[in-house]
């Protein structure tokens, strides 16, 4: 495949993240930390699931070197850029096939579904190469998956994965570099020759994948920056709403006192309040607009936190969430003002002794 130009890459990021979304990077640590204690299947499932796949992986082993044919059932073999032979230059061999009955991406046809992988026995050598061949090809199924018109496109499926959260593990892993040194011994003197060999994964040029990581990063810090700011609003108003409820509390409280004491010189106007408050129903609507509250702040706060992956869905559903958050805190806001007026009325018959108690209670 030929190279392309960033224009190219900049096209094909503009079709593919409304499609797929744009992911948060994947902590990579773990997966390192697995591959070095040769739980290669364990970390191959967990990068499948971060891209989506819920599958059930199964694992062959071929020799290094292995030399992928075409009568295999492996259609997916091009994860790393070949010699006139097929074969890969120098580093770790991978296929993964992609049978014609692949379901469609996010189904639940998808969980559990099986899918062979050919792995060379050296594999674990360098985890973080381990982590971006892997990604790449599981990227494949992605498209294929999504039966994606450039699904076959080695550029789009380096792109998928850096799209989907590997882009800073890939940065690592995408090179390996070999030294080996060979000394020679003269009759007087010795010469040390220093042979350095760099094996390149994936399909991107280094201007490619600069280009390419630049851009997921801008348009990820500005997802997190909006859905941080969504957060912290709703943390802000959701203390708002535990002084609400406080305010509900203290209203119970003090007209409660009041009943228990009701021998006290009521002025007229505050007395017809009074008797309001013992209507059936009067604290009905307040209560209901607190219960109401709760239960969406704590729903939009639990939806936006857990958030890792923006697609066009999800960042549509935080902007209808942040409306009704708006009209939500207007509703609230009014109660609040209502509840503060009749405690004030009620604070005027109560002693300073149950005012202090209660403050503590």
């Amino acid at each position: 495949m030929n190279e392309v130009n960033n224009e190219y890459i900049a096209k094909a990021l503009n079709e593919l993240v409304p499609t797929i979304g744009i992911k948060e990077f994947i902590d990579h640590k773990k997966l390192v930390s697995l591959i070095k204690d040769k739980k290669v299947k364990e970390a191959i499932k967990i990068i499948a699931l971060y891209l989506g796949l819920p599958i059930e992986v199964k694992i062959s082993y071929v020799p290094n070197g292995y030399r992928p044919v075409s009568n295999d059932g492996f259609q997916s073999t091009h994860l790393v850029k070949t010699d006139i032979h097929n074969k890969g230059v120098g580093g770790i061999t991978a296929q993964v096939s992609i049978p014609s009955t692949l379901p469609f991406y996010n189904t639940p046809g998808m969980i559990n579904f099986p899918i062979n992988i050919k792995l060379s026995e050296n594999c674990s050598e360098n985890p973080e190469t381990l982590i971006t061949v892997m990604a790449h090809e599981l990227s494949h199924i992605v498209l294929h998956s999504l039966w994606h018109r450039e699904k076959d496109n080695e550029f789009y499926t380096d792109l998928t994965a850096m799209i989907l959260g590997f882009a800073k593990v890939m940065k690592i892993g995408r090179k390996v570099i070999k030294t080996d040194s060979f000394t020679s011994q003269g009759f007087l003197s010795s010469t040390t020759t220093t042979h350095t060999e760099t094996t390149t994964y994936g399909y991107l040029s280094d201007s490619n994948f600069s280009f390419a990581l630049n851009k997921i990063k801008k348009g990820l810090s500005k997802q997190k920056s909006e859905k941080n700011r969504l957060v912290s609003k709703l943390k802000r108003y959701k203390k708002q709403l535990d002084k609400t409820k406080k305010l509900s509390f203290y209203f119970d409280k003090y007209l409660e006192n009041l009943d228990k004491n009701f021998n006290q010189n009521i002025s007229q106007s505050d007395g017809l309040k009074i008797s309001s408050f013992h209507q059936p129903g009067y604290t009905d609507n307040f209560l209901s607009v607190i219960n109401n509250s709760d239960i969406k702040f704590s729903k939009y706060l639990s939806y936006v936190e857990t958030i890792n992956n923006y697609t066009e869905q999800r960042i549509t559903t935080m902007q209808e969430y942040e409306k009704q958050l708006k009209i939500s805190i207007s509703e609230l806001e009014k109660q609040r003002a209502i509840l503060k007026k009749d405690i004030k009325v009620l604070k005027k018959y109560t002693s300073l002794i149950f005012k202090l108690k209660l403050m503590f209670a």
